[in-house]
């Protein structure tokens, strides 16, 4: 998925459906293909708004102008050589073996995941969120799935943590992050911390000043050696298929117990 879609589907879900923003966003979604062959004067004529109503929509989706989204907007699949987008990776497999193939899969990921977590670095995590008190949990696409589950599971224990589904928002709170804030990334490849993946430029990351604590909780037992984080705890996929979605919830299932273990303590 490309970060111009993505943001209008943020904007879309954020915004008052009586609001210019929610039309404009849902015209666009719209037409979302033809979007690349567009002036902003066609552009502002689909939306019913002026070109200037448009040029601020574009901003606040973080575009400089009109030529950068213009460029955002072709939607290819696997444009990046990435394979492991939902479409090559989960649909078509479904499609050429069969529903309860995928499920066996699933639950074969799960049954590896529950024997060989690293129950100690879990332990560890469980013992930063009793210590930090700014704590956040960001991931893209599937992968924030897991930092909203793990915000929606500590809030019933009394522990509060934020989340945003914006790229940029995420970013711009990473980066001005100080020492005594904890940030837990879902990135089932381990590639949020290197480059910008819904990037149309493909922009390395430098994390390397960043101040708060990094825990990665991915899919790439590789990432536990990068010099950027600080605290990894990683999963298996045994077959090629990525399950990640559905083992994010597990995972944080045994975060949140732990944590509950030490706060009942107190």
């Amino acid at each position: 998925m490309g970060i111009l879609l993505n943001r209008l589907l943020i904007i879309l879900n954020d915004s008052d459906p009586k609001s210019t923003d929610y039309h404009i966003a849902f015209s666009l979604l719209s037409n979302f293909y033809s979007i690349c062959e567009m002036s902003i004067g066609e552009v502002a004529n689909l939306c019913s708004v002026s070109k200037s109503t448009i040029s601020k929509f574009i901003r606040k989706l973080n575009f400089e102008d009109y030529a950068e989204f213009k460029a955002a907007a072709p939607f290819v699949e696997n444009k990046y050589g990435f394979k492991l987008n939902y479409n090559q990776n989960i649909a078509e497999y479904i499609e050429q073996n069969s529903l309860a193939s995928y499920i066996d899969i699933i639950l074969n990921d799960i049954s590896f995941c529950k024997k060989n977590i690293d129950m100690e670095r879990v332990k560890e995590l469980a013992g930063d969120l009793v210590k930090y008190k700014k704590v956040a949990s960001f991931g893209l696409l599937f992968s924030e799935l897991g930092a909203m589950d793990l915000q929606t599971k500590l809030a019933y224990n009394g522990k509060f943590i934020i989340t945003n589904l914006s790229d940029v928002k995420q970013d711009d709170f990473i980066n001005s992050a100080e020492e005594d804030t904890l940030i837990i990334i879902y990135s089932n490849s381990g590639t949020y911390i290197q480059r910008y993946m819904l990037s149309e430029f493909q922009t390395k990351k430098d994390y390397s000043k960043i101040k708060a604590k990094i825990v990665l909780i991915t899919g790439n037992a590789r990432m536990e050696n990068h010099p950027d984080v600080d605290l990894c705890i990683s999963f298996s996929h045994k077959s090629t298929v990525q399950t990640h979605s559905i083992l994010y919830p597990l995972i944080n299932d045994i975060i949140v117990m732990e944590y509950r273990k030490l706060t009942r303590k107190k």
